[in-house]
């Protein structure tokens, strides 16, 4: 692939990283210390900013008010997101790519007419219900049953850690409707407006990190829905479907490793550059420069991979989501060391709580389990290569 970007992509990059720095940073530390029924309000204005710069709509039909950019183009644009505030980022991008992008790829006509214009408007925040207390990335393993009564699909189960849940006005929920089949033709995803009885939400979960972002579980009892509610109108099709969804999901989670590594880069190089020590900038004493230097290395890297995998999917290349497993696996642990080099620049004022290292040191954790932890990338990783190279 070519890693020059286009001059649309590069105006794009420029116009998001100024729109971020103006908009969206600084309410970033106001968002990590508010209480957790406080925050919601603060992620809506920050989603309704998203959808004036048009962010929301990136992977969206332009019929629908969006732009239809491919993938590589998100990538560049959600960086900017996520350095400027990552629990924006996951916000954002759990209603516009998790609930969005799934209802533009497999959404009926009128699905897609009822809720994805409100998404690129942020008028909709829409919320991806799968995971379970026993079933995370084992998405078989989930205990959510819909059975169909009448002319009614009756939803029973319970659903944790779903980002945006709190505010969210509408949850695709996946469940099985075939109890006897293998998973792969037995679940199907519903979509379940927050209003519906039944469905409740409960109270928001505290996290060490993106801490902003608006998380909690929901509650599914005797939740009656109609078949105009089945995602794409068919059952059956919702292991499938989740699947591809959670592959592209990996890229979102690289893209966001990246954007938080670029935050602790400049901020580490700066105080670098202007914190001094025994008379000289504390940068130019090889153990912080070669620290700064890695922290470049590794970041960039990491948005190569992602680049370079966000580039298979827009062409439709067979091994697109082992090339996202690769970026989330390295993207991930690469933030993990750079947000710690960030905080030893830094040292005892990078411990402070309330700093931006402090904030972006907590926030990096969670890029080596989103969307599957790194020890499931390897998984997924070796298999590809013991298949591939068996002979």
């Amino acid at each position: 692939m070519d890693y020059e970007l286009t001059n649309d992509q590069k105006e794009l990059q420029q116009d998001m990283a100024r729109f971020c720095k103006e908009e969206i940073a600084p309410k970033a530390n106001v968002l990590d210390e508010s209480p957790r029924d406080k925050t919601g309000g603060i992620i809506k204005e920050n989603l309704k900013k998203l959808a004036r710069a048009n962010y929301l709509g990136l992977g969206i039909e332009a019929r629908y008010g969006g732009r239809n950019l491919d993938l590589v183009s998100q990538c560049i644009a959600g960086e900017e997101v996520a350095k400027a505030c990552a629990s924006t980022f996951l916000s954002a991008w759990s209603s516009a790519y998790m609930f969005g992008a799934m209802l533009n790829l497999f959404g009926t006509d009128g699905q897609k007419d009822r809720y994805l214009p409100g998404v690129v408007k942020a008028d909709i925040i829409g919320a991806l219900a799968y995971t379970e207390p026993d079933a995370g990335v084992d998405i078989a393993g989930i205990k959510t049953i819909a059975v169909k009564k009448g002319d009614k699909w009756v939803i029973n189960g319970t659903k944790d850690l779903v980002t945006n849940a709190p505010i969210a006005d509408v949850f695709l929920v996946l469940a099985y409707t075939d109890t006897d089949a293998e998973s792969s033709s037995g679940m199907t995803i519903f979509i379940i407006d927050k209003d519906t009885n039944g469905l409740s939400v409960g109270k928001p979960i505290e996290t060490m990190g993106l801490r902003g972002a608006p998380i909690a579980g929901i509650n599914i009892d005797n939740c009656e829905v109609s078949d105009d509610s089945i995602l794409g109108g068919e059952t059956g099709k919702g292991f499938s479907q989740i699947e591809r969804i959670l592959e592209n999901g990996k890229i979102g989670m690289a893209t966001m490793s990246v954007g938080i590594g670029m935050a602790c880069m400049e901020g580490a190089t700066q105080y670098a550059k202007d914190r001094k020590a025994f008379g000289r900038q504390i940068g130019k004493f090889q153990e912080v420069g070669f620290k700064l230097a890695d922290m470049f290395t590794y970041n960039d890297l990491g948005r190569m991979l992602t680049y370079r995998a966000a580039w298979g999917f827009d062409k439709g290349e067979k091994e697109a989501n082992i090339l996202a497993s690769c970026a989330k696996l390295f993207a991930g642990e690469a933030i993990t060391n750079i947000a710690n080099w960030s905080l030893h620049v830094f040292a005892g004022h990078g411990y402070l709580k309330g700093t931006d290292v402090e904030r972006l040191y907590r926030d990096a954790r969670f890029c080596e389990i989103g969307y599957g932890t790194s020890e499931m990338q390897r998984s997924i990783i070796s298999k590809d290569a013991l298949d591939k190279f068996a002979s």
